[in-house]
């Protein structure tokens, strides 16, 4: 199964209609977009330390249901960011992207994850301060890879899980 990617991108934008209309929000687009960038920045962060393969100072325990949702809301904004890009055409993979991606060899490894993370924020900067597309299509292939790839995330799973996401949070501001 893939992602139905149309149908979350539209639940992300209408969920931020949602949060505006609620706070009465007038944000102008471009800080808009820096909001977004700076949330899926934070996101991005506690997906990776909530999943605890970098935390070499500190060997607790991960939260495997908190890096799962984190990953979400990471993938919420990555969507919504390229809604306000105009970039929504990026996002959607064919079959071949799909097949290549979702079957890329999986990181397991300290430096391969850390080298995956550190790869999606370089192309994510790209994206945002040089306008690069191919950055961010690079970016949401990498962070679609390092979740069902190399964390185990079944699509279906995700897509419900995503889906009952922006559902608790738009009940927050119904």
């Amino acid at each position: 199964m893939t992602l139905d990617i149309t149908k979350m991108l539209h639940r992300v934008v209408d969920l931020e209609l949602t949060v505006d209309d609620a706070k009465e929000l007038l944000i102008g687009p471009a800080a808009r977009q820096q909001t977004i960038f700076v949330m899926l920045d934070c996101q991005l962060a506690n997906f990776a330390q909530a999943a605890g393969w970098a935390d070499v100072l500190n060997q607790e325990e991960h939260d495997p249901a908190l890096a799962r949702q984190s990953y979400l809301k990471a993938l919420a904004l990555l969507l919504l960011f390229s809604a306000k890009k105009q970039w929504t055409h990026l996002v959607v993979m064919d079959d071949a992207q799909w097949q290549r991606v979702t079957t890329a060899k999986q990181s397991t490894k300290l430096a391969d994850l850390n080298k995956e993370y550190l790869a999606i924020k370089y192309f994510l900067n790209g994206a945002y301060y040089s306008h690069r597309q191919e950055d961010f299509r690079h970016a949401w292939h990498l962070l679609i890879k390092m979740g069902i790839v190399d964390f185990g995330y079944q699509p279906a799973d995700l897509q419900q899980g995503y889906l009952d996401l922006l559902d608790r949070l738009a009940k927050q501001y119904q």
